[in-house]
């Protein structure tokens, strides 16, 4: 009887072991990997635009964080055309994607960095980029004096049905340390030949 009822036991052990791993997905997971750059390199992103044409951005520098050089690499492997522009750098890369905001079919390719300045904490670096690689630096217009002085930082800049937005709070002139926030900004902003226009939404 006892050797039965192990044998019973082993049984309904076996059986609950294969109905738990029935229920688990039949692909195993990918743990997430955090790719570390080897230094000087502190930021990379791979954009494709269609196939055969895809722009890596890289930032690099030694010795400081917030100080730097970025580098757009145009990877035209159809024609076999390969270009590369760089610039300075002010702050820290925190995103890179691409936008055709005039419509014009050539790519444009926007650099994000963040500084720990309080007066302008956030620089949009943009290249339009036309069919032979060459690429045209297009300026990100500053905020006005007006705003600068409510400004405070904490922006987030987001895509919505094409469009380009910048949205951050807003404080009192004397709340030079941004505690309480007064209200929000809502910038949207549209892109004709080189030059950005701004309008206020919110």
């Amino acid at each position: 009887m006892n050797k039965l009822f192990r044998e019973l036991l082993v049984i309904s052990f076996v059986l609950s072991v294969v109905s738990c791993s029935s229920d688990q997905p039949k692909e195993p997971q990918k743990p997430s990997v955090k790719v570390v750059l080897p230094k000087p390199f502190s930021f990379h992103k791979a954009i494709a635009i269609k196939p055969g044409l895809t722009f890596d951005v890289v930032s690099w520098g030694r010795g400081s964080e917030q100080t730097g050089a970025y580098l757009i690499l145009r990877s035209d492997s159809a024609d076999m055309k390969y270009r590369s522009t760089s610039g300075e750098l002010e702050g820290k890369v925190t995103d890179a994607w691409n936008m055709d905001m005039d419509s014009d079919g050539n790519p444009e390719i926007f650099i994000e960095a963040r500084t720990g300045d309080k007066e302008n904490p956030l620089n949009i670096y943009v290249y339009e980029f036309d069919d032979n690689g060459s690429a045209r630096e297009i300026r990100f217009p500053d905020l006005t004096s007006s705003t600068k002085k409510t400004y405070r930082g904490k922006d987030s800049i987001y895509v919505r049905e094409g469009a380009l937005f910048r949205e951050f709070p807003l404080y009192e002139e004397a709340d030079t340390a941004g505690i309480k926030p007064t209200g929000k900004k809502v910038l949207e902003y549209s892109l004709r030949g080189s030059t950005f226009s701004v309008k206020t939404v919110d």
